[in-house]
């Protein structure tokens, strides 16, 4: 290989003093360079070129961190956009425990005897005729809601006891539901009830909606399956986990309360044939049921996923709310 040899440039004499005091003209040394192997090679020449071309790109690189940086603290932080807060907030529900005391002082109170529905509002005697008070039981809370100037509007809903006297002196006690709208107004830590309850009208049944289980279900494995699981589920007689898939954590209702529970019908979504089951193989189904506890028989309703694992029907499921049809 070639090898590249640089120019030397001429130096130009300089005057030294001898030692003897007397001056005379000396050629300077030429410049020595201390290298490494390959000084002065085609090799060297590129991997000087090289090097420096890496330095321009870190230089380049520490200027675009810089300017990154530069303005990143000059621009303004990025906005955060606000979460929707899901459910009721807390003051929400202390609005609709205060509501419900104001109804219960509300509904209680007489002529005589209104101490505690005056510590929410300023009723005197004349604005209360009668000394029976209102008799109620299962009192709740229906709805919360905002209202505009601060307010907040709930619904408590309460059953009040009426009697009825037949023909034949007999008397017939009836708990009916009412509900009563109530504005509660919230300053700081302390509530105070924006004017009296007023009754309101209770929402009207609706119908039923359709549901999407058309096809009654004659296989004897699943129905074979599901009587024995809802046996052991609700009445506590058999083992829950025979039934159901491994990955499924239901358990039985403990203490059962029901001591008999008896399958009327099972439908499903479509149709599920009869015969050996195919592995992987789902079914939706709808179950009617009988509960008996003593000498009271009641319906109930239960939707459950089936499941076929190993050439067997597994409960997989215990949904909440059953198809409806399209």
């Amino acid at each position: 290989m070639k090898s590249i040899r640089s120019k030397k440039s001429k130096q130009s004499a300089g005057t030294v003093l001898s030692p003897a005091g007397s001056t005379r003209k000396q050629k300077k040394k030429p410049q020595q360079h201390t290298t490494t192997a390959g000084n002065g090679t085609v090799v060297q020449s590129w991997a000087s070129d090289a090097g420096r071309w890496a330095v321009y790109g870190l230089t380049v690189l520490v200027s675009l961190g810089a300017l990154c940086g530069f303005l990143a603290f000059t621009s303004p932080p990025p906005q955060v956009q606000a979460s929707t807060e899901v459910g009721l907030g807390a003051k929400q529900q202390e609005a609709g425990a205060f509501a419900q005391s104001y109804l219960a002082a509300w509904l209680t109170a007489t002529s005589t005897d209104h101490d505690e529905l005056d510590r929410y509002a300023n009723v005197t005697g004349s604005s209360l005729v009668g000394t029976t008070p209102t008799e109620y039981r299962d009192m709740t809370v229906a709805s919360i809601e905002d209202a505009p100037g601060g307010l907040t509007t709930v619904v408590v809903s309460a059953s009040l006891k009426t009697v009825e006297m037949d023909d034949a002196g007999k008397e017939t006690v009836t708990w009916t539901p009412y509900w009563y709208q109530i504005a509660v107004q919230t300053q700081g830590e302390e509530m105070a009830p924006a004017g009296m309850p007023a009754p309101v009208s209770v929402p009207a049944v609706g119908d039923a909606p359709q549901l999407g289980y058309t096809s009654r279900v004659a296989n004897k494995e699943i129905q074979a399956t599901v009587a024995d699981f809802m046996t052991a589920y609700l009445t506590g007689q058999g083992d829950v986990t025979r039934y159901v898939s491994p990955e499924t954590t239901i358990s039985a209702i403990t203490p059962a309360y029901w001591t008999q529970a008896k399958v009327k019908t099972i439908q499903s979504v479509s149709e599920v044939e009869d015969g050996t089951p195919v592995a992987g193989q789902t079914a939706e189904v709808l179950v009617d049921m009988n509960l008996t506890r003593d000498t009271t028989t009641k319906p109930a309703q239960y939707v459950l996923s089936l499941k076929v694992r190993d050439g067997r029907w597994e409960i997989q499921s215990l949904n909440s709310a059953p198809a409806l049809s399209k």
